[in-house]
């Protein structure tokens, strides 16, 4: 079985990654440093990068990813806590972090390899045990603030989703993609995977669309694509995207989230007479694409998630777990393809597990099927949504605020976190919970709606 990045001696000085202040790093670069780090560590430890988009991190990360190790991506700007939670449960061998991490995490010694702004460590955890290699690769679950939760990816997996993007977007050597997202974030990820393993270049940079520096980087740089979830397609809306000459931009893509009607609408009427539009669907369990719908649908079906990669297949299932074939007729999705995640992993132990899912994934998402075997995501099986590409456990919200004294119902929706509260509660106390909600979540209060209530005392009675 082929494993992701294994084609890297091959493309030689081709430049794979490119800072916006124009530092580069080759493919062979990748590749010599991953022969410093195996001079360096043991083989088949435990890494933990603490990511973010910078050259040292993506270039660890890609060398990371063909050693033999485990690796756990998480991004830089997790909170603290949650950081030392990974470690206290995951026990890494080594951590690759920033140097402002260096200070706060406990008990880092003996310098591995030091390369821009980030530094490899030891840690006290030595020993190597055994655990199953078959796990290749640890993502957060979209939206983990609090205890540390994991998804378990092979190689095989990375490696069949990346191979299917590349073919249905066409990527190749000559395409430059930029990043538009954190790479701890899995569609951020599959992008920087996607252009790596195509040979492409991946320009890295941190400004944001609403400097003019980010509109001088996709013209200077010759950006190919684009990617991003609903917000940043607003953000494209308000700047009236459609007036900018981006005569290299050749399409562009969108995932982690329903796009509204407006912003559906418009795309419609602006976007796509100049560029191939992309929607996407999928979890991080699937490593982290199940389905796209080809542009050229996108008039037609606009509204559709397409159908199931090539070699994968989508059904969708009753209440009783029965398969549903009728046309227009609501279950929820299954998916099954090579790419399903072998599982998940909340602490060491769970890294000796190996293949729990079996190409299967129960999704939680509820959807029908057109005559034409489109399909269509009409809500969830459980409470959860899904903002801003993170994905959002309201029962788990619930519970947080009721142990802050309060009961609240949260309403699932795929563009703000509705919470229903007593009319009772006062401008300080809802101040209170919206502080407590973005803390947990990481979610903008502007996408955080608390709605006054008079449902009934005994269900919106303050318990303090």
């Amino acid at each position: 079985m082929k494993k992701i990045f294994s084609n890297f001696h091959k493309l030689k000085n081709k430049v794979a990654l490119e800072t916006e202040n124009k530092n580069v790093f080759t493919y062979s670069d990748i590749v010599d440093f991953l022969k410093i780090i195996n001079k360096k560590i043991k083989k088949k430890s435990l890494i933990l990068i603490i990511s973010d988009n910078t050259l040292a991190s993506i270039s660890g990360y890609a060398s990371f990813m063909i050693s033999n190790n485990i690796i756990i991506v998480i991004d830089k700007n997790f909170k603290l806590d949650f950081i030392k939670k990974t470690i206290k449960e995951f026990k890494p061998n080594y951590i690759y972090a920033p140097l402002i991490f260096i200070n706060k995490l406990d008990k880092l010694h003996d310098e591995k390899i030091n390369l821009d702004d980030y530094k490899l460590f030891s840690t006290k955890n030595k020993k190597i045990i055994k655990l199953n290699f078959k796990n290749k690769l640890l993502l957060s679950t979209s939206g983990t603030t609090q205890s540390p939760k994991f998804v378990r990816l092979s190689s095989e997996n990375i490696y069949f989703n990346t191979e299917n993007i590349i073919q249905y977007l066409n990527i190749n050597k000559k395409h430059i993609g930029l990043t538009t997202m954190p790479m701890a974030y899995s569609y951020g990820l599959s992008i920087i995977n996607t252009h790596l393993e195509a040979g492409a270049k991946i320009v890295i940079s941190k400004t944001t669309i609403f400097e003019k520096k980010f509109w001088n980087i996709l013209n200077n740089f010759k950006i190919t694509s684009l990617g991003g979830v609903p917000d940043f397609y607003e953000m494209l809306q308000k700047l009236k995207f459609e007036k900018f000459e981006l005569p290299h931009l050749k399409y562009i893509t969108q995932a982690g989230g329903k796009l509204s009607n407006d912003l559906t609408e418009y795309i419609k009427k602006n976007l796509i007479r100049k560029f191939k539009f992309y929607t996407m669907y999928g979890q991080t369990e699937a490593s982290p694409r199940i389905s796209y719908l080809p542009y050229k649908y996108f008039n037609q079906k606009s509204f559709s998630i397409g159908k199931a990669l090539m070699g994968c297949k989508i059904e969708l299932i009753d209440e009783k777990n029965k398969k549903i074939v009728k046309e227009n007729k609501i279950g929820e999705i299954v998916f099954y393809g090579k790419n399903v995640c072998l599982g998940y992993a909340k602490n060491f132990n769970d890294l000796k597990k190996g293949d729990e899912n079996k190409s299967k994934l129960f999704t939680g998402d509820l959807a029908y099927k057109d005559k034409d075997g489109f399909f269509y995501i009409v809500g969830r099986k459980n409470k959860i949504s899904k903002i801003f590409g993170l994905r959002i456990d309201l029962e788990q919200i619930e519970k947080l605020i009721k142990l802050k004294g309060f009961i609240i119902r949260c309403i699932p929706d795929n563009k703000y976190l509705k919470i229903e509260i007593s009319h009772r509660i006062s401008l300080k106390q809802t101040g209170k919970i919206i502080e407590e909600v973005k803390n947990y979540t990481g979610i903008n209060k502007k996408h955080i709606i608390l709605i006054k209530t008079n449902l009934k005392k005994n269900i919106f009675k303050q318990i303090f």
